[in-house]
C-alpha cells in the first residue's frame, strides 16, 4: 500500500501512486475555513496546471451556489457539468469524501454516505495525479484498495495444440490454395 500524504500545502499536485484503477480507492480527510467559496479535488492525466491536463474527474466544491460540480477536462474544454444532490458539506467543517474507482464510473461518498456515480468519459487507466486547490485545508489523502492490476498479461508458454497438432500452413494439404482470386 502507498505512503499516505500528510497536511499538503493548498494547492497542491500529487502522483497518485500506481494510478487509479477498479477496486482503488482514495481517502480525501480536511476541513473548509468558515469563509469557504469553494474549493476542487482533481483526479487528472498528469501533473501539469497550467496549461491543465486532462482531468477525468473535476470535484468542485461551491459554498455559494450550494452544490459540488463534476465535470472533465479535455483538450482544455470541459464537458457538461453534472450538479445533482445539493452540497452535504458544511462550510468551517472537517470532511471525508472517499473516491472509488470501478469499471465503469467513479463512485464518491462525502462523509460516509453515497453522494454520487460519475461514469468515465476519460479513460480511468489515463489518470496518474490528484490535485487540490481553492479554500480547503487537507489534513490526509490516502491510497487504499486491492493490488494494482498486471499491467500486461503475457503467456507463459505457447498454447499446446493437443492431439490436433499445429494447424496447418498456408497451402499444405488439407487447406490448399485460395480459389477464385485471380
Amino acid at each position: 500500500m502507498a505512503a499516505p500524504i500528510y497536511n499538503p500545502v493548498v494547492p497542491c499536485v500529487h502522483p497518485i501512486p500506481g494510478g487509479l484503477y477498479p477496486g482503488r480507492m482514495i481517502r480525501v480527510q480536511g476541513n473548509t475555513p468558515p469563509g469557504a467559496q469553494r474549493f476542487a479535488i482533481n483526479f487528472q492525466c498528469g501533473p501539469n496546471t497550467d496549461p491543465r491536463d486532462d482531468i477525468a474527474l473535476h470535484l468542485n466544491f461551491r459554498f455559494v451556489e450550494m452544490c459540488v460540480v463534476r465535470n472533465h477536462l479535455t483538450a482544455m474544454s470541459w464537458g457538461v457539468e453534472d450538479t445533482n444532490g445539493g452540497m452535504p458539506l458544511n462550510r468551517g467543517e472537517s470532511f471525508e469524501a472517499l473516491i472509488l474507482c470501478e469499471p465503469h464510473a467513479i463512485k464518491v461518498a462525502l462523509n460516509g454516505l453515497h453522494f454520487c456515480e460519475f461514469p468515465h468519459r476519460v479513460p480511468f487507466q489515463r489518470i496518474s495525479h490528484l490535485t487540490v486547490d481553492g479554500d480547503v485545508l487537507i489534513q490526509f489523502i490516502g491510497f487504499e484498495g486491492a493490488a494494482p492490476p498486471p499491467s500486461q498479461m503475457y503467456m507463459s508458454e505457447p498454447p499446446a495444440y493437443g492431439a490436433y497438432g499445429a494447424p496447418p500452413t498456408y497451402g499444405a494439404p488439407g487447406y490448399g490454395a485460395p480459389q477464385g482470386f485471380y
